[in-house]
């Protein structure tokens, strides 16, 4: 049983999304960069906030995690660039590589190493150029500027299926700067209503990234997720009471923890920890709520392939429930929180 509990509470802490916070209540009037910690380690720099501008030169390399990250076009990296966020923005200077992580990014600066991206939507911007190749794994085709200039190989790979991805067709250069200043340089929490949906839409393509790996999910765990299952039916308020403990607590140990110096890396951790929140909270409830369905359409339902066509109508429900105006927001942060609770309920209840 402490064992299972162990289990739980370390996968809890790596389930802690970006966009979570703001579903919660309406943003405090504060700067739109909010609180930040940084420190330096030689000539290496990491950095963390909630939205995280940054705008200097750097001897070494560069470390960012947050909300929001940009590169103004003053920022100048000598070394490597580690990103991940939910929405990246790059318009400076990179000498090394740069790694993002993220679900969606713009690259319109250069860089003169290669080019990786994980996540939903990448774009590179007219101002682009990247002496190295560009790899980027993603359930859609990059976006590529006509003006952007990538002097090495453009590979992309459906990380879904497995499979190439082919160049989409460029976007007219004044549509996508317009388009990325508005939507990722110049978004604010003010510009939202409390009950709107934080800034977050979930696409037909973030759809069906969730859905695939709750498929996934649910044939590789499928004690735990029948667990999860009956947790939703008998402990839902339980499961969403969990996760929205975890939400409102971890803010305050990230707080207290970069409060010392001690206590920085920690902060720090936690921080770059926060985008995979909204992914597995959404796949934990997309399989637990699937499975709920396959096991209520009688016959058809059991069985690999019933399990697989619940989430499928899980996911699409799922779908049509955030993208309702203002109870949009109130589906997905029940989505997250609660897939948070149901993992603990899951590994609480699994025998090791």
């Amino acid at each position: 049983m402490r064992g299972g509990i162990r289990v739980a509470v370390l996968t809890l802490m790596t389930l802690i999304g970006v966009g979570l916070l703001p579903a919660l209540a309406q943003a405090a009037p504060e700067e739109p960069s909010g609180r930040a910690v940084e420190w330096q380690s030689g000539d290496d720099v990491f950095a963390a906030a909630e939205e995280l501008t940054f705008d200097r030169k750097v001897k070494g390399g560069l470390t960012a995690a947050g909300r929001i990250v940009i590169l103004t076009g003053d920022a100048e990296i000598e070394g490597d660039a580690w990103i991940t966020a939910r929405r990246v923005a790059v318009e400076g200077e990179i000498d090394g590589d740069l790694s993002i992580r993220a679900q969606e990014a713009l690259i319109n600066g250069e860089v003169k190493g290669n080019v990786t991206f994980y996540g939903l939507d990448l774009s590179l911007g007219p101002d682009a150029e990247i002496d190295g190749d560009v790899t980027y794994y993603s359930p859609s085709a990059a976006q590529i500027d006509k003006g952007a200039e990538v002097k090495g190989e453009i590979n992309g790979e459906d990380f879904a299926s497995g499979r190439g991805v082919e160049q989409a067709r460029p976007a007219p250069p004044a549509q996508m700067r317009e388009t990325w200043r508005r939507e990722h340089m110049q978004e604010r929490w003010d510009d939202q209503s409390g009950l709107s949906a934080p800034g977050y839409h979930m696409s037909a393509s973030g759809a069906v990234f969730f859905g695939v790996f709750a498929i996934a999910f649910a044939l590789l765990a499928p004690v735990t997720t029948t667990r999860m299952r009956e947790g939703l039916a008998d402990e839902w308020a339980l499961a969403f009471g969990l996760g929205l403990l975890w939400l409102i607590g971890l803010p305050i140990l990230v707080f207290l923890a970069a409060i010392t110096i001690v206590g920085l890396p920690i902060a720090f951790l936690l921080l770059l920890l926060w985008p995979l929140g909204m992914v597995f909270g959404l796949i934990a409830t997309l399989a637990a709520f699937g499975d709920f369905i396959s096991s209520r359409i009688g016959e058809f339902g059991r069985g690999t392939l019933g399990r697989i066509v619940g989430i499928v109508l899980a996911t699409a429900l799922v779908w049509v429930g955030i993208s309702i105006p203002v109870l949009g927001a109130l589906v997905w942060l029940a989505a997250v929180a609660g897939g948070i609770g149901l993992l603990y309920i899951g590994f609480r209840t699994t025998p090791l």
